[in-house]
């Protein structure tokens, strides 16, 4: 099927849907368990999946366990770990946020989200993608102003005026933080990606538990048993393989995938309102969603 072979359908809009899906996922257990048991099952759903993944979508054979293995290579373990951190700050930075800061998603979301232009924009300078800048400037900022919309989606029936102190600690924990750590993140993951995604994910995935694990040890809670939790490590195993597959073998530029990706709560919205059953304004969905959408079509079209 041709569209497997097109790096916006694969390393875009699949990973788009699956981020989507994790945040939902995320979102949904994040204020009830302590973020460090949440990212603990997302770390190990991802490992397991990626593994599975290695031996399904990047080729690996247990008939050849010997060259799998030395996919670990000295320069992928670095890598992996690098992209482990980071990934562990800037996903916990937003478990924390709603745990512990009372964020609402309207508050960080587009932020957070936004890091896909970003690591477009490091895509354009430091990757030397050909991109009209004018053009990814002009959309870039559509796509903003969508996502924005759509976090208004979800009516706030609080009367409570939130003072701005308290207000300005949620989105600087959990917008900012994984604002930069997702956007250097995504443009890393495209450099190394040529040491397998599939490998790289399993050290992120292990890296993520055992940095979960000494929060755990640092907060001294009791650590709540969920495996359902792991469906956010699924998801989030899904859309990096993708992402990764996007970017090699198909060789695609993040300056044109990571904006798609970067739209992903316009998935996760439409989980909140089929599952939670949540007030959500479909108006400003379909707005959202229309500038979103039109604005992709003009970067990937005049781009």
């Amino acid at each position: 099927m041709e569209f497997l072979q097109n790096p916006l359908f694969v390393g875009g809009i699949l990973p788009m849907i699956f981020f989507g899906m994790m945040d939902f996922s995320f979102r949904l257990y994040a204020k009830e368990i302590p973020f460090q048991n949440v990212f603990f099952y997302t770390s190990l759903g991802g490992c397991i999946t990626m593994f599975i993944l290695n031996f399904s979508l990047f080729g690996a054979s247990f008939d050849q366990l010997q060259q799998f293995i030395e996919l670990f290579s000295q320069q992928a373990i670095f890598a992996g770990i690098l992209l482990g951190i980071i990934w562990t700050i800037s996903i916990s930075s937003m478990g924390f946020a709603y745990e512990k800061l009372n964020a609402n998603a309207a508050q960080i979301v587009p932020i957070a989200s936004s890091s896909g232009l970003l690591g477009a924009l490091l895509g354009i300078f430091f990757l030397d993608e050909k991109i009209s800048l004018l053009i990814f400037s002009l959309s870039s900022l559509c796509i903003i102003i969508g996502i924005i919309i759509l976090s208004q989606a979800e009516n706030n029936n609080s009367s409570v005026t939130i003072s701005l102190k308290k207000s300005l600690l949620p989105i600087l924990i959990g917008g900012f933080i994984p604002f930069f750590g997702f956007g250097a993140l995504n443009i890393l993951f495209k450099i190394f990606g040529e040491l397998n995604a599939g490998i790289l994910g399993i050290i992120m995935a292990c890296t993520g538990m055992i940095i979960s694990f000494l929060i755990q040890k640092i907060r001294k809670q009791k650590f709540i048993h969920k495996p359902i939790l792991m469906n956010s490590g699924i998801f989030w195993a899904l859309a990096v393989a993708s992402l990764g597959y996007g970017f090699y073998p198909l060789l695609g530029n993040a300056s044109t995938m990571l904006p798609i990706v970067g739209a992903s709560p316009l998935i996760s919205l439409f989980f909140v309102k089929i599952f939670l059953k949540e007030n959500v304004n479909w108006n400003f969905v379909m707005l959202g969603a229309i500038i979103i959408i039109c604005s992709l079509g003009a970067l990937n079209y005049w781009g």
